[in-house]
This record gives C-alpha cells, sequence and structure tokens, in this order.
C-alpha cells in the first residue's frame, strides 16, 4: 500500500477511440482551463478524459473518468466545473493498479449526484481496458514524472542458532504452518474482495451501458409515436377540411343548379308561349335562351374560380403572418433570456466560480444542476425545460405530469363521464405515451381495436 503522506503526482490523460492521445501534467491542464491553450483537434466535441494520481513508484493511486466539452475554437467550454480532488476524495474504491486498490470516481460510482452527467464508465473488456492503457502510459514515463527507487536493503548475516530439541523445532514447525496457512488464507480473501468489487464495477459499467441504450431506444421510439400521432391528426384535419370544402361546393352547385332549372323552365315556357308567332323570332329566342344559358354558367362557374382563388391567397397571407410571428416570438424570447442572463450575470458568475451549482428539483428527472446559460429558459417556462431536458415534447411531459400526481384512467365514456380507475404509475416521461399510458387495460383494448378497424 502506498504511503498516505508521501507526495502524490497528477496528471490528465485524453482518450481517443479507447486510446490514450494527449497526456498531460496537471498545472498543463488547468492552463488549458483558464484559456491559454487552444486544442483544434477537439473543437465542436466532447472529449473522455482521465484525472490520475500517481505516487512516487509510478503506480496509479487514484483516478477519475470525466467527460470535458470544447467549443469551435478548441477552447474549453468556460461552462464546466467538476471538483476533480473533491471527487477523488469522496469516492469508493477500484481495482488495483499495483499499489493496491485506487479511488475510483466514473459513472457507476459517482460519491456527487448532480456530477454523474458529467463522468463516464472505463472501458473493461479485454484487449481495449482503460485501466490497462492508462498503467501503460503511466509506467512509460513520457511526463518525466520524479521516480522514487526503492531502497535495498542489505541482508545482514545472521549467526545460526543452536541446534533446538526435536520437539520444539516441531512446534515451530506448527506454528509457522499455521502462520503460513492464515497469511495466505487473508491474501487469498483479500484477492477475492479484490476480484469482486471490479466484477461489481464491471457489472454496473454494463448495466449503465445498457441503460442507456434502452433510453436512447425509448427516446426513438416516443418521437416516431409523436410523429406518427402527429401525421394522424394532420391527415383527419386534411380529410375534415377537404369534407367541408366538398360540402360547401356542393350546396354551391346544387344552388346554381336550381337556379338553372328554373331559368330552363321560364325560356322554355317563353318559347312554347312564341311558337305561335314567325320562326324567326323563335329563331332568335333560341339563340337568345342559348347565349343567357352559357353566360350564366359561365358567371357562376369564374365566381366559384373566384372564390378559390381569394381562399388560396388568404392561406398564403396566413402562413406568411404566422411565419413573422413565430420569428418575432423566438427574437424576443431571446432578448429576454439575455436580459435575465444579464441582470445577474455577475452574481452567477461569482458562484459558479466559487463551486456553487444551481440545483432544482424536477419531476421525473430529480434533483438537476441548472447551467448559467440556461437560467433564463428555465424562470421563463419551467415545464418547457424540464420536457426539453427529459427529451420529451412539452405536451407529453405536462400529460405525464398530470398522470404522476394523480394515476388514474382518463378514458372518458359516450356520456361525457371519465373511467377514473386506478392505473399503475409510469416513473419517467420517456416511458409514458398519452393515449396509451394513462388508460386502464380495458380501455387500450379498445383503442387498439378502434387502430386495428381504421388500417
Amino acid at each position: 500500500m502506498p504511503n498516505p503522506t508521501a507526495e502524490l503526482h497528477e496528471a490528465v490523460f485524453l482518450f481517443q477511440d479507447a486510446q490514450i492521445s494527449r497526456e498531460l501534467l496537471y498545472p498543463e491542464f488547468e492552463a488549458i482551463l483558464d484559456g491559454f491553450i487552444p486544442f483544434p483537434d477537439f473543437a465542436n466535441a466532447t472529449a473522455k478524459a482521465v484525472y490520475v494520481q500517481i505516487d512516487q513508484s509510478l503506480c496509479v493511486t487514484g483516478a477519475v473518468f470525466f467527460l470535458i466539452s470544447f467549443d469551435a475554437t478548441g477552447m474549453v467550454d468556460r461552462r464546466w466545473n467538476v471538483p476533480l480532488r473533491q471527487l477523488i476524495d469522496a469516492t469508493g474504491t477500484g481495482p488495483d493498479m499495483g499499489a493496491g486498490a485506487i479511488k475510483l470516481a466514473c459513472y457507476s460510482q459517482c460519491p456527487i449526484a448532480w456530477h454523474q452527467k458529467n463522468l463516464w464508465d472505463p472501458i473493461m473488456e479485454s484487449g481495449s481496458s482503460s485501466f490497462v492503457a492508462l498503467r501503460k502510459a503511466v509506467k512509460s514515463n513520457r511526463l518525466g514524472l520524479v521516480v522514487k527507487k526503492p531502497v535495498k536493503v542489505e541482508k545482514t548475516k545472521i549467526d545460526k542458532p543452536p541446534a533446538k530439541p526435536v520437539i520444539d523445532h516441531v512446534r515451530e514447525q506448527a506454528v509457522l504452518e499455521k502462520k503460513l496457512h492464515d497469511h495466505y488464507t487473508q491474501e487469498l480473501r483479500d484477492k477475492m474482495a479484490m476480484l469482486i468489487k471490479e466484477q461489481r464495477l464491471r457489472i454496473a459499467t454494463l448495466m449503465n451501458q445498457h441503460q442507456a441504450k434502452v433510453h436512447g431506444m425509448q427516446h426513438e421510439h416516443q418521437q416516431r409515436v409523436l410523429a406518427y400521432q402527429q401525421k394522424y391528426q394532420e391527415y383527419e384535419q386534411t380529410n375534415r377540411d377537404l369534407e367541408e370544402r366538398n360540402r360547401t361546393f356542393k350546396e354551391g352547385l346544387d344552388a346554381q343548379a336550381s337556379k338553372i332549372e328554373g331559368m330552363r323552365e321560364y325560356f322554355a315556357h317563353k318559347l312554347k308561349a312564341a311558337q305561335s308567332g314567325e320562326s324567326n323570332q323563335i329563331q332568335m329566342l333560341q339563340e337568345n335562351f342559348a347565349l343567357e344559358m352559357d353566360a350564366k354558367i359561365r358567371a357562376a362557374t369564374a365566381e366559384l374560380r373566384e372564390m378559390l382563388d381569394m381562399r388560396e391567397v388568404e392561406l398564403f397571407y396566413r402562413h406568411q403572418n404566422e411565419t413573422v410571428l413565430k420569428e418575432e416570438i423566438v427574437h424576443l424570447k431571446r432578448e429576454q433570456q439575455q436580459m435575465l442572463k444579464n441582470s445577474g450575470d455577475q452574481l452567477l458568475e461569482r458562484l459558479t466560480k466559487a463551486g456553487v451549482n444551481l440545483v432544482t428539483f424536477l419531476p421525473g428527472l430529480g434533483e438537476t444542476a441548472v447551467p448559467l446559460d440556461d437560467i433564463g429558459v428555465y424562470l421563463e417556462d419551467p415545464h418547457a425545460y424540464a420536457a426539453d431536458r427529459a427529451g420529451v415534447s412539452e405536451a407529453v411531459y405536462l400529460a405525464w405530469l398530470e398522470h404522476h400526481q394523480s394515476p388514474c384512467c382518463n378514458a372518458v365514456d359516450p356520456k361525457g363521464q371519465a373511467c377514473g380507475r386506478s392505473i399503475s404509475m409510469i416513473e419517467t416521461p420517456f416511458e409514458f405515451h398519452p393515449g396509451e399510458s394513462d388508460r386502464c387495460s380495458q380501455h387500450q383494448s379498445m383503442v387498439y381495436s378502434r387502430v386495428a378497424e381504421r388500417r
């Protein structure tokens, strides 16, 4: 075990594709945090890094697997604030890397909950282990760390004790065998305990990876369901608009047909009355009848076309006005957020530099740290901010929040009365589907049967 009072070296290793790409002493890493040294290779990217503590024998005694983001110029994001030394002092143990069990802080083993999202789990697969890569990099000592060579103790010549009786020799041999048995038993127990801890860490890492993959699949499924529901609503609205337009056109055509039928009867009666007159007059009346009928039909057709053109122009101007209003709303929101940010910018920056984080409790997310740049968005609409952090739309989040507060069936019967049966609570917005998760088993089967009939 390393001497706890011995001075420890500090270094930071940057990873790319499970391999170490950069090695930095901690003062060099602090210079990067202060904005003196850019990293163009990591521009607009989030890099995986490891903060390690190394003893005088080039053995790792502690490690923090953290994430660090860079902007477009390769500078570290100024909102980054992870207390590496505080994490390594408060965390648990990890595998043995040559000097006993190390202090390990990662995503699966984080002593400070709100910093968990800024950590990552090491790769523990054979052939690409992060711990093996760290041990090789530290042993190669490319950073030029000062190594303390072990002091060789010269063996002094010990005078051979005088021969002892056989009984004492047998007794000492039995005591020695018992001591050796106890020593190796304890050593075996320590190794077994270390292996169990490593396996638990590996299981926790695999569970977190699986959970992240499941969350990604749930988010993708949620987005697809929302897209399908939106398309279905659009198709229903289009169908209703077409039915209304068809009904209007049908009423107009019926009115025009009745008007034309009345005119036809009028001119037919007039023609019949004039049949007793001269043939020229009859022919003139027939021609006038045909011309007037043709003019009436053209006028009715032109009127209908003009109405359609007016409708299309109105829809065009309406879309333009909606686009302009949406842009104005976005602009006003940005100005409001900038004003909120500038109003308390000095105090919040001082709190952030002092290591104080703004943490709030969001339903479905738990305790969540609110960055400085997101305070305006959070104050403007906490529900919209929580929905964005949860990866769902605001409508889905509000529906889940109502379900979380009162988990009961919201189905309404033809008489307008709600079902109200108690149902199982959905713990996270990811797993909530409006119209399905807030229904009891009976109404869920009814919804599925309706969907099947429509298909």
